[in-house]
């Protein structure tokens, strides 16, 4: 089984996104994965984003997207977090509450498993309201780390 602490680290987290709607959130989130050397083409990856966004809502209520993308273009997994300094109304949720948390998965096109794993797993952390308190809150990129990390 894929461990989270494989895949999410401080440098792909940014508490201070500029993006104040859906679009500008996952560009700017790839751009930082494209950075980091995660994945290899900024354009492929945000049409699997979108591919994806097309089969259903991704923002998940208080506040949290989970937009995840498998694709050939990545090459290592990868959870990234972003937090934006406003909410974001156009994301589509299952609430409307404006989305001001985005947990993006960027996972190898051949890791199914692996990419049901990570969203199972963020899942089932997302149901604790603490969690959600520390993704909203947190002053640093190392909070989010750990809080995501727990469990493991």
């Amino acid at each position: 089984m894929l461990d989270i602490k494989e895949v999410l680290f401080d440098e792909n987290v940014c508490l201070n996104l500029n993006a104040t709607t859906k679009d500008e959130a996952i560009s700017e989130m790839t751009k930082m994965l494209y950075r980091n050397q995660v994945i290899e083409d900024q354009k492929t990856f945000i049409k699997e984003i979108y591919e994806r966004e097309s089969e259903g809502i991704t923002g998940i209520g208080d506040g949290i997207a989970i937009p995840h993308g498998r694709s050939k273009t990545v090459k290592k997994n990868v959870i990234a977090v972003g937090r934006t300094k406003t909410g974001i109304l156009d994301w589509e949720t299952f609430d409307n509450v404006p989305i001001k948390c985005i947990i993006m998965f960027a996972i190898r096109d051949v890791d199914m498993s692996q990419h049901i794993m990570l969203l199972s797993h963020v899942a089932e952390l997302l149901l604790d309201k603490d969690v959600i308190e520390v993704l909203h809150t947190a002053q640093t990129s190392s909070e989010i780390v750990n809080v995501l990390r727990k469990d493991q």
